[in-house]
């Protein structure tokens, strides 16, 4: 089925395209401990600790296993998988429009990702540092992922100078939300997405696959 009026589709990763948070996977993946991660993310959300504070406690905790390189990292991201429809509904959707990531995980993951699926045009919230020798030393993080979102969006649509307009999103969570005002359309995905961005949405679906349904 083939939607006139949009041109451009624009999909989150975490809980779109995959089930899991991948900021969480890429913990236990190294071989820390993702409960001492949230345990990091809940103090810096809350005020307990600063930016920098936070940021340094992540990074030993990922350091110390002795994984946190380039090399294992994304060949750990290149074994994870998507959600099961998701490559049959990006390589349909492919046919007909353009298609872009944009998502708050880090940036080798989303690159895996975007590869794994033929998509050229990619954006992560985080910047992952190495040293010369690809060791992680150090990353950049933007703490107000919606408005990051927002701000790649007016990059990408000066890019290719798109029409808004005929832009649609699909996503899942809070991060989603300022897409979700900003687009015309927006596609709320998974069995329970965030409640504000299902008020939002145009349409809610349970399944990548229905997407072909839709556009």
């Amino acid at each position: 089925m083939r939607n006139k009026e949009i041109e451009t589709i624009i999909f989150d990763v975490d809980g779109t395209l995959s089930d899991e948070i991948s900021w969480l996977k890429l913990t236990d993946g190294l071989g820390a401990s993702s409960e001492t991660h949230a345990q990091i993310f809940a103090e810096f959300k809350s005020g307990m600790l600063s930016y920098p504070v936070a940021k340094h406690k992540l990074i030993l905790l990922w350091q110390s296993t002795g994984n946190a390189n380039k090399p294992y990292m994304e060949e750990m991201f290149r074994s994870w998988r998507l959600k099961d429809d998701a490559h049959e509904t990006i390589n349909y959707l492919k046919r007909s429009y353009r298609v872009c990531l944009m998502s708050g995980a880090v940036d080798l993951y989303v690159k895996v990702v975007a590869e794994k699926l033929g998509i050229v045009d990619w954006y992560a919230n985080t910047e992952l540092i190495w040293d010369e020798d690809e060791n992680l030393i150090d990353f950049h993080y933007f703490a107000d992922q919606s408005r990051k979102k927002l701000e790649h969006l007016n990059e990408y649509v000066a890019k290719y100078g798109l029409d808004i307009s005929r832009c649609a999103v699909v996503g899942d969570g809070d991060s989603d939300i300022a897409l979700f005002r900003e687009l015309p359309y927006g596609i709320a995905v998974n069995k329970s997405p965030y409640p504000e961005l299902e008020a939002l949405a145009t349409k809610t679906v349970s399944r990548l696959s229905q997407l072909k349904e839709i556009f």
